[in-house]
């Protein structure tokens, strides 16, 4: 099996949304995919530490399938457009109503309670990413996290959940959009969070030809040199 063309998600969300700087710095770059939370820790510019948490935004979607008995399609739905990782955000008043099955009456959830179910589980990934970058040694003075987390994936899009992971954490966050990398006239749905992952593996593609390319000129040009020598002589 060859390992030479495999890149790990994490390592490619990375390159789509971090700086040399950040990386230098010290930074924790968490991608909140569907299935599961990935971590990649950088300092001085080299990866430090990774983990995966068996947890993503499936697990919210599942949560409020089942807190408010409605099915898969509507909670995904709900998340996406009502869904706040923070419970104060929502009044007690604020709700929305969800089409009964088969002509049964609607279903009327309040969004104050939907914030609590998708808070409660977002807690929980954070927790457990932020014990990693513990198990890391992050407070030692050499390992020290100065450009703090940045967060990416299709969970990156949770509002205020940039709000949450710093209230957890403690730490300096931000949201990492791979827009920074792609051409000024490209599909703005590119610029999501949820397509770091892709955007780096196409960077990563690119930069491997680019690199092939000079290897494959470079003892050309050496050559000729070489012969320039010897016909000097």
């Amino acid at each position: 099996m060859n390992l030479a063309g495999i890149t790990l998600e994490p390592l490619a969300s990375a390159e789509a949304v971090l700086s040399a700087e950040e990386k230098e710095a010290g930074v924790a770059l968490i991608d909140i995919g569907g299935g599961t939370t990935d971590l990649a820790i950088f300092k001085n510019g080299i990866i430090r530490h990774t983990a995966v948490i068996p947890f993503g935004g499936n697990v919210i979607t599942e949560d409020i399938k089942e807190g408010c008995s409605i099915i898969e399609k509507q909670a995904e739905l709900l998340k996406v457009k009502f869904g706040s990782a923070w419970p104060g955000d929502n009044k007690d008043n604020e709700i929305v109503s969800i089409p009964g099955l088969r002509g049964r009456d609607p279903k009327e959830i309040t969004l104050k309670n939907l914030s609590k179910i998708i808070n409660a589980r977002v807690i929980e990934i954070i927790e457990q990413v932020f014990l990693e970058i513990k198990n890391y040694g992050h407070e030692e003075s050499k390992k020290k996290l100065i450009a703090g987390i940045v967060l990416t994936g299709g969970g990156a899009e949770l509002k205020h959940i940039k709000q949450l992971v710093e209230y957890v954490t403690g730490m300096d966050t931000r949201i990492g959009y791979p827009n920074e990398n792609l051409a000024g006239d490209s599909d703005e749905s590119l610029s999501s969070p949820q397509y770091a992952t892709a955007v780096g593996l196409l960077m990563n593609g690119l930069n491997k030809i680019e690199k092939a390319k000079k290897v494959k000129n470079g003892p050309t040009s050496f050559s000729g040199k070489t012969e320039n020598r010897r016909n000097q002589r």
